[in-house]
């Protein structure tokens, strides 16, 4: 907590001084470039990491299948080297010093920490130094587990404020920004001010804050307050000119540049790196607006929670991340959304895909709430597909090589991100025409049914070739996929029954995938 940092607290790489005029260009990659020079060199290491540079599998029989798996480069980058062989993790002044200076000049931070845990850990770094014991924070309730976990350790006093979805047919559930505007008003007025705000700003369902809004109310009721904002899934934003209003330091500049916030709030941004950046998995960044003592603080903080045993590759991937982003992100951003207007189109005017639906919020009453919808996420309704998003997912993947990870109700999240290409749209999009044919049921207006409808468990057929469909088919589909079971068309053989004649799985069945 800040009460125990000391006046040696380490050292982040956002200040302090000079960079050299080699790697003065925001595109540089001094970490990643130091990393590379010591894996192109024939060393040796009598301190750990056996496997480094692939010595301990000289002669062995394994060697094969760990190039196989991590490449010839891998080993040669994953060292324990620290102090002036490379850098200092937790008191840098080389490379690492300056990857993290150029990264606050490129998010528009007034510091900058890389880490390699994960940000599970960095939102534990930023609450530890942040909040105070007996504070009162107010909490997003949509917040990562990793914030809840971490508040009650801390001796502080919770509120959370109440959750709210954004319309009926769309399942994306972010805290009542209205009402935690209000509640933080509130203790104000009561004398009893909240000194941190908790917010998770960008989420995985593609769920928005408008943060210049939000930001400039907490500033205008109460500047002297801490916020963290949680923008694990935002960071690829900060790099295109339509996205980046609305990211907490996109915000905040605009702010501080308009006059709403001062030098009285302080802030903290989390990023999660891999999920929208080219960085490897476990990367994060920790980005800061405040003062020297507010650098210090989190330091100290971070030289208590990270791992001592640094993974310098993770930490590379960082640096080259932020220089692709500031090199390239505009021009890849600008074909993620271009990709993802490209799959509403197809959805809404391709018949080979008419049985998938966009579920798109009410924006106007997204923008009401303080929100938007992430122009990246696509989520596709099933419900008329006929089969369940777990069974989608699955055939996806197996049979077309293609990862969905988010299921929402009976719809599935597509996520547009910068490694998302044309020619993989184009999959997705044959894979989804091919699980139409393969799974859809003529619905009730098309009259009878071609094929056998059947829920598995238990088996039994639903309707049967030659079946009349009607509303009670429907119904009864419904509430057996509610109970996870998988509904399934199977063209029956010969011809089929005349009218009339195989009504009697009417009653009990109910088709519509």
């Amino acid at each position: 907590s800040p009460s125990s940092a000391s006046a040696t607290a380490p050292e982040d790489g956002a200040g302090g001084a000079e960079p050299s005029p080699v790697q003065s260009s925001r595109s540089a990659a001094p970490l990643a470039d130091a990393l590379q020079a010591l894996a192109d060199r024939d060393l040796t290491s009598f301190h750990a990491l056996p496997g480094s540079h692939g010595d301990s599998l000289r002669d062995s029989a394994f060697r094969e299948r760990y190039t196989a798996l991590f490449g010839s480069r891998m080993p040669a980058a994953d060292v324990s080297y620290s102090g002036a062989m490379l850098d200092s993790y937790f008191s840098p002044r080389g490379p690492l010093r300056e990857a993290q200076r150029l990264a606050a000049d490129a998010f528009g931070a007034d510091h900058t920490f890389f880490l390699s845990t994960g940000t599970s850990t960095t939102n534990r770094v930023v609450l530890g130094a942040f909040a105070r014991a007996g504070d009162r924070v107010l909490a997003d309730r949509t917040c990562h587990q990793s914030v809840h976990f971490t508040l009650p350790g801390l001796g502080v006093a919770v509120d959370y404020a109440p959750v709210r979805s954004c319309c009926d047919r769309c399942p994306r559930e972010f805290a009542d920004l209205p009402r935690l505007l209000e509640m933080y008003g509130d203790a104000v007025r009561e004398g009893r001010p909240y000194d941190v705000v908790v917010l998770s700003a960008a989420s995985y369902d593609g769920i928005r804050y408008h943060l210049p809004a939000v930001l400039g109310a907490l500033a205008e009721i109460r500047p002297d307050v801490r916020v963290v904002v949680d923008e694990a899934w935002g960071a690829a934003h900060h790099f295109h000119p339509a996205l980046r209003p609305l990211t907490a330091l996109g915000a905040w500049g605009a702010l501080s540049r308009s006059g709403p916030v001062d030098g009285r709030m302080e802030l903290a941004v989390t990023h999660s790196a891999h999920k929208s950046l080219s960085a490897l998995r476990q990367g994060s960044y920790l980005h800061l607006v405040g003062s020297e003592e507010l650098r210090r603080h989190t330091a100290q903080e971070l030289f208590q929670q990270h791992t001592t045993s640094p993974s310098w590759p993770v930490l590379a991937s960082l640096d080259l991340a932020r220089a692709q982003a500031v090199a390239e992100g505009e021009r890849h951003l600008g074909r993620s959304m271009d990709l993802a207007r490209a799959v509403r189109d197809a959805i809404a005017t391709d018949p080979g895909l008419s049985a998938y639906e966009i579920l798109d919020p009410d924006r106007p009453a997204l923008r009401g709430l303080l929100a938007e919808d992430d122009p990246l996420r696509v989520m596709v309704g099933l419900r008329n597909v006929g089969v369940s998003p777990a069974e989608f997912r699955r055939t996806l993947f197996e049979e077309h090589g293609l990862y969905i990870s988010r299921e929402c109700g009976e719809a599935v999240l597509l996520h547009l991100h910068i490694g998302v290409d044309e020619r993989a749209v184009g999959r997705l999009l044959d894979a989804m025409r091919a699980v139409q044919r393969a799974h859809r049921t003529p619905p009730a207006a098309e009259g009878r049914s071609e094929h056998f409808v059947i829920a598995y468990p238990p088996g039994i057929p639903i309707a049967v070739p030659g079946e009349q469909m009607d509303a009670g088919h429907h119904r009864r589909i419904a509430a057996l996929r509610a109970k996870g079971s998988e509904i399934y068309t199977v063209r029956g053989r010969g011809p089929a029954p005349a009218a009339g004649g195989g009504t009697g799985g009417a009653g009990n069945g109910s088709a519509r995938p």
